[in-house]
């Protein structure tokens, strides 16, 4: 692939751990997509998505690549062209492992490593010396993210208050040392790097001072992190500040495929064609599509596959305006505006976007009798979605038809959902047992066979692209809904028969805390089904 703006690495990081692994085959075909896309650089974000030899305890019940499947994975992506890379953690981001009384005397605070402790450095060497076993390239990325409390738990207690820049710095110190036994290059998330090494973050004027960067260890990269809207000024300084101290940094944006069913595509590449643009000018050489699964992973890799190719286009020299839809479907095997539809889960007025609406999510979860967030949701939504339903019905989707199909069986349980707790509140207070009577009888049960067929279509899009752990955590709470769902009618059924108060319904309406009249989806920002969105009960 030829780069027409400045670029000499395009990368992809996708996060093949937590709750979501893909499955061998699904990777294979992935470096097939990023290969005719043009990507040079594949990483997996391996958090604890591997199994290390003697340590059955990680990783387990949680899938997981053996290294013979790592070597697999690394010579098809050679045999086109793709440099596979790991992505590991070796701080924070591991509170997995925590659970397990044989790894508790690794841990600072829950999900942090306590710095120093010989143990620690013997497992991140096995780490190391796995990652070195299964993927031949010798650079390899460290994490070291979000790690703000470094020093503020066990270590705290037994040792006292010591800087948490002293320590960040001496743990990455001897990572480093141990990953030159394998000849690694590290790459680093800059975050805490800047947050605690520098002693701020970027909100300042950008003057760097010599001491930093000196500290940072011969053979280590920094990967600076930026997903959301920023203007061109806030991102030529964090560019200004990174190449002060760092020769080659790597700039990553995202695919933002983390927030539920439905990817954010067009807000996506909004951000992408912009950062892209900024790095051009300031030739930055190394761009990073990060992939993330936060929330279960309910969202197909593929979800994105458009925002991957409209990077790819960007990088040789074309615009959003201007790139080739029509090699998408030559490759993809569907056409590009058909694809972008999957977004329009979370957007089915087609308004256009500014925001990462997460509405399908909440949409879905919200309790249909305490329902915090109805009050945000227009009167028609419930016929926007029953339309989107069959549009994504009338979709050539192709190989990718499971994965289309996940929308439309969603869309339909949204044609009922999504405002089916405002009517109920609204024909309870009003005593119309009649249109109670139609919701209990009618919809819900409609409702409830529609999110049946949906988490049956999951069930075979998930196995056809991951290993089967972490499809529990699904069965467990889309099956908490429906017996939600069940509840809901056997209580209707109650009062409608002999006027049985509904305590739930009964209650003060009050809007959630901080939000207004004027409040929009934007302050919605529903990242887990604890978020009020379930329950106001937990903890």
């Amino acid at each position: 692939m030829e780069f027409k703006q400045g670029f000499d690495k395009l990368s992809v990081l996708l996060e093949c751990s937590t709750t979501s692994t893909p499955t061998v085959a699904s990777l294979k075909k992935y470096i097939d997509l990023l290969a005719a896309f043009g990507y040079t650089h594949f990483y997996l974000g391996l958090t604890d998505g591997f199994k290390i030899e003697g340590e059955p305890y990680f990783n387990f019940c949680r899938g997981g690549y053996t290294t013979e499947q790592l070597q697999e994975i690394d010579a098809y992506a050679q045999e086109r062209g793709v440099e596979l890379r790991a992505n590991v953690q070796v701080l924070a981001h591991m509170p997995f492992m925590n659970r397990y009384t044989c790894y508790a005397n690794l841990f600072d605070t829950d999900d942090t490593f306590y710095v120093g402790k010989p143990e620690v450095y013997e497992f991140v060497d096995k780490i190391l010396a796995t990652m070195s076993k299964g993927i031949k390239s010798r650079t390899i990325h460290i994490g070291m993210d979000e790690a703000y409390r470094i020093g503020l738990g066990k270590y705290l207690e037994e040792n006292g208050y010591t800087e948490r820049r002293a320590l960040l710095l001496q743990h990455l110190q001897r990572v480093v040392e141990l990953a030159k036994k394998y000849n690694y290059n590290c790459e680093i998330w800059s975050d805490v790097f800047f947050t605690l090494v520098r002693g701020s973050g970027f909100n300042d004027n950008g003057v760097i001072p010599s001491d930093i960067r000196d500290s940072i260890p011969e053979g280590v990269s920094l990967v600076h992190w930026t997903y959301d809207k920023r203007t061109d000024e806030v991102l030529n300084r964090h560019i200004a500040m990174h190449k002060a101290i760092c020769d080659n940094f790597v700039f990553a944006g995202s695919a933002w495929k983390c927030m539920g069913l439905a990817p954010h595509n067009e807000y996506s590449m909004d951000i992408i064609q912009q950062q892209m643009e900024v790095c051009r000018q300031n030739q930055v050489g190394h761009y990073m599509l990060t992939l993330w699964s936060d929330m279960g992973g309910h969202c197909s890799m593929y979800a994105v596959l458009p925002t991957l190719f409209a990077a790819a286009e960007i990088a040789k020299g074309k615009t959003l305006e201007t790139i080739d839809k029509s090699r998408f479907k030559d490759i993809v095997g569907v056409d590009f505006d058909d694809f972008m539809l999957v977004d329009n889960l979370n957007n089915p007025l087609y308004h256009e976007i500014t925001i990462r609406a997460n509405r399908s999510y909440w949409g879905l979860l919200s309790d249909i009798f305490m329902g915090m967030y109805d009050w945000l949701l227009e009167d028609h939504n419930n016929d926007a979605y029953a339309a989107l339903a069959e549009r994504y019905a009338r979709v050539p989707a192709a190989e990718f038809k499971l994965m289309f199909d996940d929308y439309k069986y969603y869309a339909r349980v949204l044609s009922i959902k999504m405002n089916i707790g405002t009517r109920i509140r609204k024909a309870y207070h009003e005593g119309r047992k009649d249109l109670l009577e139609k919701y209990a009888r009618e919809e819900l049960p409609q409702m409830i066979a529609y999110m049946k067929e949906y988490i049956n279509n999951f069930e075979k899009r998930w196995l056809s692209e991951n290993m089967a752990f972490g499809l529990e955590v699904h069965h467990l709470y889309y099956g908490g809904l429906m017996r939600r769902w069940e509840y809901v009618i056997a209580r209707l059924e109650e009062h409608i028969s002999d006027g049985q108060p509904i305590e739930e319904m009964e209650r003060e309406e009050l809007l959630p805390s901080g939000m207004g009249p004027d409040t929009n989806e934007d302050h919605v920002r529903a990242w887990g089904p604890t978020n009020n969105l379930i329950t106001y009960c937990r903890y």
